[in-house]
């Protein structure tokens, strides 16, 4: 399985995920954006997951 698009693969790992699986989003944790040809856009896995999970710091 490859996704592109970060946000819907982390939301499709979720997803997939079953109890007592672990989903590890690697790669950008430092970061508050993405970049995509050139352009930063703001983009933070802990906020997306945050979405996901329903919770808040």
């Amino acid at each position: 399985l490859s996704i592109v698009d970060r946000r819907e693969a982390i939301k499709t790992a979720c997803a997939l995920a079953k109890p007592g699986d672990i989903i590890l989003v690697a790669g950008k944790g430092h970061e508050d954006y993405q970049e995509i040809k050139g352009v930063k856009y703001h983009f933070d896995d802990k906020e997306e997951l945050e979405k996901i999970f329903h919770t808040s710091p």
